[in-house]
């Protein structure tokens, strides 16, 4: 609580706690270490695990590798499955960025959570130089899935060299590990 000091003149001076011996400060710093520990923590496997309709693998097998096109990942409450990753010649005339190829990407996701799902945001795409690419303007989806319903995604990056990609699949607000996959461009 502020202290109320006058001085020889009457006036008075309201004297506060320093910010360090605020209680909101010590959890907003709590807050931070946990959010920071939470994001530093984990180990660097594959995140995800591959979903078999006709056998069972373990967990540890299917989480060192890169999943590859077609495999379907279950990702917390969200199942993904890489439908095509292929260069495109669309152009869209009012974007500025002029890369010299532009890959689509299309997936499928199924919400099997309670609550809506945001799409179009859980997907970053790493480029043959492990840099991460931009989305591009053309026929990307930005929408919702509803719990316990599913759709398809389209989304597309430029980039100015072909070759591998790594696709990396996680729910916008998850603090599971992405499902990677790899795929290769021409």
């Amino acid at each position: 609580m502020a202290k109320k000091i006058k001085d020889e003149n009457g006036n008075t001076y309201v004297q506060k706690k320093p910010v360090y011996k605020r209680v909101w400060f010590w959890i907003l710093v709590v807050l931070v270490l946990i959010v920071g520990g939470s994001a530093l923590g984990g180990n660097k496997d594959n995140g995800g695990k591959k979903v078999n309709s006709t056998s069972t693998s373990s967990k540890k097998e299917s989480s060192s590798k890169l999943y590859k096109l077609g495999d379907t990942v279950k990702v917390g409450d969200v199942t993904y499955t890489l439908n095509s990753v292929e260069k495109t010649d669309e152009r869209n005339q009012f974007d500025d960025t002029k890369p010299a190829n532009v890959i689509k990407v299309t997936y499928h996701v199924k919400n099997n959570g309670k609550e809506d799902l945001p799409v179009g945001t859980d997907l970053n795409v790493y480029g043959p130089a492990n840099n991460k690419l931009k989305t591009y303007a053309l026929e990307n989806t930005m929408d919702a899935v509803a719990a316990g319903k599913e759709m398809d995604v389209t989304a597309a990056y430029g980039t100015d060299k072909m070759g591998k990609f790594e696709l990396q699949f996680a729910p916008l607000v998850s603090i599971k590990q992405a499902a990677k996959y790899q795929v290769e461009v021409n």
